[in-house]
């Protein structure tokens, strides 16, 4: 490529919006080191350009990351495989949020000085916010090669090992490392991460602990410590370390995570008028928010007179939590009262039965869009947004009218079923061999490495699978053929699908089902949810501290409700055997009446 073809590539680059990484870097340090800058040489391109790369790399240093890349273009329009320029150029598009292209002249660089060991890890690094892990793992590997037992490479190579699901070798990694830098307090932060991540939270404190006793005044080590004692259940402790690490966090983005952190603590206390305020983190700008609401209104966080308004109710994070929300959008009705409005924006899934339960006279549509790698919602079928005085997410909604614990509502379901559906799925469940009728989700349909400690293994479902009179069906969407045989093959027990059910797509059918089934069991999914939000019988799997308990040991959104929970995180055997010997009384009782 030639020089002047290059730099107006590099030009036109500056020039386009960031890339939201696709991976958040959890516990990596170090990263877009820059290059050591000696003469480079005689040449006459060298020497030329040296003290452009020396300005170049002071803006760095000072923040001013565009002023740097225009610098590097013109060292590049001298000499295009000038290496130094190259990398300069990289890690200044990675600060602007250009990952692709950053990572296009990391390479660059690499490949014009192999031996230059800091492109391996700046390499890497980009790779893994691309989501690139067996490239990042390459890297990570030759960058260690140069510089063995360097600290740095062997947090960021256990970060990207641990993401892969190679616990035991980032564990490995790790362990020998502490042995060389005892006093490292990142290297044992990070073989607390990896534990974490592993399912272990109270292995994990110990060595968090350990970092904080080298390095007292970590708000990253408060901020895991939060995290972990909320997953091993004592959320006292999660709370105290959040406000900890609250008061000693300077970063705006870490804040953010923070603070929400500590929502979920305050709520699984049941400190919820806490819990909300805090709750209105998922809102900073500079916060990891699962979408960016790009709606032309005042958002209200319960905050002035609702009364007599026009607003737009807007279902907010995943499909079970809207579900969810919807507990208190009738109260919320009643705030706004006669003299105002209440129009509604759902998941298109579920406008059928919003419509059947709060009648609104605007009903329309959510959607959530990519953009520049940043999700956004965004409602396109209202154009005139004058109308409305306020847009107001579900849990705005939530956190006006669940401040106490004594503020949930004693019901038997919020949400009205489709009649012909509950009467199709009532023949459905009679077409079945005699027996209550007992519906199971046993995963999330997005199982990844990180999610799959919060959920049972099918294996661990075998005691309540050998239930003697149970019929079971499965509500689980997504792909289940392999359980499914697996129950078959190892428990000659047969688990029924409804002909003809769409659990993905079929909301109202799967509500349907929900109320025909003698019993749902599962975890807080959006077969679950909607199950106990039309006035099924549910028995969910929790753990204790989960926040929607809110301390009380059961779920005061669904006072039907059942929760199963493991006495400690991840150890399901326990649980699932007191779950069999329930369901199994319950059975016995039913048969006796």
């Amino acid at each position: 490529m030639s020089s002047a073809i290059q730099n107006m590539h590099a030009s036109k680059i500056l020039e386009q919006a960031a890339e939201q990484p696709k991976r958040s870097l959890k516990g990596a340090v170090g990263g877009a080191a820059l290059p050591a800058l000696g003469m480079g040489g005689r040449s006459k391109s060298s020497k030329k350009i040296i003290p452009i790369l020396r300005r170049a790399k002071k803006l760095i240093d000072a923040n001013d990351h565009a002023a740097a890349a225009k610098l590097a273009i013109r060292a590049l329009d001298i000499d295009e495989d000038n290496s130094p320029a190259n990398h300069i150029m990289a890690i200044a598009l990675e600060k602007l949020g250009h990952l692709s292209k950053a990572l296009e002249f990391y390479e660059r660089a690499w490949r014009a000085d192999p031996s230059d060991g800091e492109i391996y890890q700046n390499i890497a690094l980009v790779a893994w916010k691309l989501d690139m892990l067996p490239a990042a793992e390459k890297f990570l590997q030759l960058f260690l090669d140069l510089q063995p037992g360097d600290p740095n490479g062997v947090i960021n190579l256990g970060g990207v090992l641990r993401d892969l699901g190679k616990f035991e070798e980032a564990i490995e990694l790790i362990r020998a490392a502490i042995y060389t830098h005892q006093d490292n307090s990142m290297l044992w932060n990070a073989l607390g991460t990896v534990l974490l991540e592993f399912g272990d939270p109270i292995q994990a404190l110990t060595f968090y602990d350990e970092a904080l006793r080298l390095e007292p005044d970590s708000a990253r080590v408060w901020h895991n410590i939060a995290y972990a004692a909320g997953m091993a259940g004592d959320r006292a402790r999660s709370a105290e370390a959040g406000e900890k690490a609250l008061g000693l966090s300077t970063d705006l983005e870490d804040r953010a995570t923070i603070e929400q952190g500590l929502s979920h603590s305050y709520l699984a206390l049941g400190r919820l008028e806490e819990g909300w305020e805090a709750y209105l983190s998922r809102f900073d700008p500079h916060g990891d928010a699962h979408a960016i609401n790009l709606l032309d209104a005042p958002r209200w966080d319960c905050q002035g007179d609702i009364t007599g308004k026009r607003v737009l109710l807007v279902g907010e994070q995943g499909l079970g939590d809207e579900i969810l929300y919807m507990n208190a959008a009738q109260d919320f009705i009643d705030a706004v009262g006669p003299k105002g409005q209440v129009d509604f924006a759902v998941e298109p899934r579920l406008m059928p039965m919003v419509k059947r339960s709060f009648a609104p006279k605007t009903l329309v549509r959510h959607m959530t869009v990519s953009r520049e790698g940043k999700q956004y919602r965004i409602i396109p079928d209202i154009k005139d947004w004058s109308v409305y005085d306020y847009y107001v997410p579900m849990g705005n909604a939530v956190a006006a009218h669940r401040q106490t614990l004594n503020s949930f509502p004693q019901h038997h379901g919020y949400l009205t079923p489709d009649t012909q559906k509950s009467k199709a799925m009532a023949k459905a469940m009679a077409a079945l061999p005699t027996g209550p009728k007992i519906g199971l989700c046993w995963k999330s349909m997005v199982m990844t490495v990180s999610r799959a400690k919060y959920f049972s293994p099918f294996e661990a479902w075998k005691p309540v699978l050998k239930t003697p009179g149970a019929v079971f069906v499965s509500m689980q969407y997504g792909d289940c053929t392999e359980e499914i045989k697996q129950a078959e093959k190892e428990l000659g027990v047969t688990i029924h699908e409804i002909p003809g059910l769409d659990l993905k797509d079929d909301l109202d059918g799967v509500a349907a089902a929900g109320l025909a089934l003698d019993l749902t069991i599962g975890p807080m999914n959006a077969s679950t949810n909607l199950a106990a939000a039309h006035g099924g019988l549910v028995w969910f799997l929790a753990s204790a501290d989960h926040w929607p308990l809110h301390a009380t040991g059961a779920i005061p959104w669904y006072p039907d409700a059942q929760v199963f929970s493991p006495k400690q995180f991840g150890v399901w055997d326990e649980t699932m055997t007191r779950l069999a010997d329930t369901l199994a009384q319950e059975i016995k009782t039913q048969k006796a009446a």
